[in-house]
């Protein structure tokens, strides 16, 4: 007979002693199973990747620029010229990035005038820009044997046989004809070619021609 059964009997409840029962109890110290963190290892770590985050942060505004960056100036463009029918020379700066000294180039032209009646014409600044590529290759003055020609000049220079072109670039004011003592003239050619000249032509008496008209290449 179970105790449901049997209503004589009770249950008995089990004695306690309340001394037992309010005594306060240590808590379990047991070690971290798989996979788990102690608390104080986590709290110590945070703390740590914290100080660093800020010791990072610090170096990294040390490190960074107060101002704005740079920005590189307009590149200079220079010319060394010497004119061989006169002695007359030219060692100055031109132009700026995109910007031309006006006053520079007025004197560029008059140095490349036409030396037989003394003409002057503005000189295309495109001649002078491929002249200053030209001499950054060289590293030294250009001798300028012909600039500007007048119509009248070249027409007489064509009528008499000497090696000119009868519709010359020189007329237009975008050709020079210019040597660099100590280098070929082919050589001369060479890297006028590679300083983007139109026109390039190579003469057997030690001279270039070079134009900034189309791409052309000859030899005289």
């Amino acid at each position: 007979m179970s105790e449901r059964d049997d209503p004589g009997l009770r249950r008995v409840a089990p004695e306690i002693r309340l001394d037992t029962a309010l005594r306060p109890r240590p808590l379990a110290l047991t070690a971290p199973t798989a996979g788990t963190v102690p608390r104080r290892t986590l709290l110590t770590g945070l703390t740590g990747v914290a100080a660093f985050a800020m010791t990072m942060g610090v170096s990294t505004a040390l490190r960074m620029p107060s101002g704005p960056p740079s920005v590189p100036g307009p590149v200079a463009r220079h010319l060394d010229l010497i004119v061989a029918h006169t002695g007359e020379t030219f060692s100055d700066v031109f132009a700026e990035g995109d910007r031309y000294d006006t006053p520079k180039l007025a004197r560029l032209s008059k140095l490349l005038r036409d030396y037989q009646n003394g003409e002057v014409k503005p000189i295309d600044p495109a001649l002078f820009d491929l002249m200053a590529r030209i001499q950054s290759h060289v590293g030294q003055p250009l001798r300028v044997l012909s600039g500007y020609r007048s119509w009248r000049t070249n027409r007489f220079m064509y009528l008499v046989g000497m090696d000119v072109a009868e519709h010359s670039q020189h007329v237009a004011a975008k050709a020079v004809d210019f040597t660099v003592p100590g280098i070929p003239a082919a050589k001369l050619g060479e890297i006028a070619r590679r300083s983007d000249a139109g026109g390039v032509g190579v003469y057997r008496s030690g001279f270039v021609h070079v134009d900034t008209a189309s791409m052309r290449d000859w030899t005289g």
